[in-house]
């Protein structure tokens, strides 16, 4: 299930005329619908985080790209793939040349509970 606000926003993304829409508006785009299909326990979800994090690569910031990896990571831990844990040790590396802790401490997080399961 969309969340209104997500689905509010998505609405108004997908109304821009072509070419108005920023590449890095597009690429987040993508990524919360992927967030949101992974949520809801979509096929495929694995093949759409990829593409996102692709996305990501191309039109958005590094601290965007490792909030990405972060959430691919999630979804890979669910599933208990173990590439969850490359998702990871990238982004913490972002997070390092950006010096952003928020993101050090995320992946610290997500780095423990792969641990634990």
């Amino acid at each position: 299930m969309v969340a209104p606000a997500t689905a509010e926003l998505l609405s108004l993304l997908d109304s821009s005329q072509p070419g108005y829409l920023p590449p890095m508006l597009r690429a987040e785009r993508d990524l919360a619908r992927v967030r949101q299909a992974a949520h809801d326990g979509g096929a495929g979800a694995t093949t759409a985080f990829t593409s996102a994090i692709a996305g990501l690569r191309e039109r958005s910031t590094p601290y965007h790209l490792a909030g990405g990896l972060l959430d691919q990571a999630g979804h890979l831990t669910g599933l208990g793939d173990a590439a969850a844990a490359l998702a990871i040790d990238e982004a913490r590396e972002i997070g390092t040349r950006l010096r952003c802790q928020p993101l050090l401490d995320r992946a610290a997080d997500m780095a423990a509970e792969q641990t634990l399961a």
